[in-house]
């Protein structure tokens, strides 16, 4: 079936989020660790890096790694909140993504499907400089709803505001358990976007290393 329309996820796929929870990490440091020479700052903060699993772990698992390990402690009380209302401010995009979505804009309807606060991952968006290639009702979140990826639902969802079926709608994340494997049980197409060097993988799916790969299969 001709496919008329590409869904993406937002960190890591359009957002380049090593670089912005990076410096968000480095701001939080900065105020709350008291660490003045530069080696043990900067070594404390690539352990958070590693600690933060790309994202998808609970923040308070850094705040009390961040005190087993150190003696860090971080007068946040919900550290989740914290990050969510402060990472945005440092969000930036993927150096090719609007290249992509201005190319891909062309030819296909855009959409966002993405994990998240509803209103941080829109203040996100609008950051990154890429909220003019969504509409309101491209753009699903699943902090708007009782489920979040993989749980196939929040793709149907996206499909149907698209006014598309499923079968007509490719996905691009780069969390293969929560972007592919939701994609594919909701019957879109997925498309892993992997941009840490070559993984092995048998599963039979387009993997991408960077956003502008997409231009050479769309």
């Amino acid at each position: 079936m001709t496919v008329k329309a590409i869904l993406f996820d937002f960190d890591y796929t359009l957002g380049d989020r090593d670089a912005y929870a990076y410096d968000c990490y480095k701001m939080i440091l900065e105020k709350y660790s008291g660490i003045s020479d530069p080696l043990m700052f900067e070594s404390v903060l690539q352990n958070c890096m590693v600690w933060d699993q790309q994202g998808d772990v609970n923040k308070a698992y850094l705040k009390t790694k961040l005190k087993e390990d150190y003696g860090i402690i971080l007068p946040i009380e919900d550290f989740n909140t914290y990050w969510d209302s402060v990472l945005w401010q440092y969000c930036r995009p993927y150096d090719d993504a609007e290249l992509t979505l201005k190319e891909l804009s062309g030819k296909y309807k855009l959409g966002l499907v993405t994990n998240g606060p509803s209103d941080g991952q829109r203040k996100k968006l609008e950051q990154s400089g890429l909220s003019s290639y969504f509409s309101d009702d491209a753009v699903t979140v699943s902090g708007d709803y009782p489920f979040k990826k993989p749980d196939p639902r929040l793709f149907l969802e996206a499909c149907r505001k698209l006014d598309v079926k499923p079968e007509e709608a490719v996905y691009v994340g780069d969390l293969f358990y929560r972007d592919v494997l939701g994609a594919a049980q909701a019957g879109l197409t997925p498309v892993w976007m992997w941009d840490k060097g070559i993984r092995k993988c048998d599963y039979n799916c387009l993997i991408i290393h960077k956003i502008s790969d997409l231009l050479e299969h769309f």
